[in-house]
């Protein structure tokens, strides 16, 4: 697997595997009407637009990281500074069907990798919905620590409960240290 910086040329490719990865872990809590009507075109256009902003290499306001095996997209994680310091994971998807293969966990340490560097000594968080267990797991595995909850109102017209988990400052550089150690055989890292 590879790792790399995403580019506008990702857009669609991400709007897919995002709308799909939405399709999947979300079947049960999200209207289905939602899930199968427009999110696909919500995501193209989210996509396009966020992509045009991102610029890795000079003004670090925010990054998308592209896990990539050949020339399949196996999934991605979008990180953004916030106007209040810390930094935001606002995207983690991999591709169904590979969850619980070690791509995430890379993601992440990369993520991580990447805010230490850019932003050092800020929190990173992310927001998710309280219903997506297996995501609530894998985040507290990694020493997230919850920090507030609320319920979001979709611009579709449904509401959810979604939970804040944080990592301070000294976690978010253990995980980021964790970025530059020897992947599995077969795997590289790169970007």
């Amino acid at each position: 697997m590879h790792i790399r910086f995403g580019t506008q040329d990702d857009a669609e490719r991400i709007a897919e595997l995002h709308t799909h990865s939405w399709q999947t872990a979300y079947s049960e809590i999200m209207p289905a009407s939602y899930l199968n009507g427009s999110l696909l075109d919500e995501r193209k256009v989210m996509w396009k637009t966020r992509l045009t902003a991102v610029a890795p290499e000079s003004d670090h306001a925010s990054c998308l990281l592209v896990a990539a095996e050949g020339t399949t997209l196996v999934g991605f994680a979008y990180l953004t500074l916030e106007s209040d310091g810390r930094v935001l994971l606002d995207n983690l998807h991999v591709r169904p069907g590979l969850k619980r293969s070690g791509i995430g966990r890379r993601l992440v340490h990369r993520a991580f990798s990447w805010a230490a560097t850019h932003h050092p000594g800020r929190v990173i968080y992310l927001e998710v919905l309280r219903d997506n267990v297996s995501a609530i797991a894998f985040y507290q595995r990694l020493g997230g620590r919850l920090t507030k909850e609320f319920v979001e109102r979709f611009a579709a017209g449904f509401e959810l409960p979604v939970i804040e988990y944080t990592w301070s400052p000294d976690l978010v550089e253990t995980l980021a240290l964790l970025a530059s150690e020897t992947p599995p055989a077969g795997a590289s890292v790169s970007g």
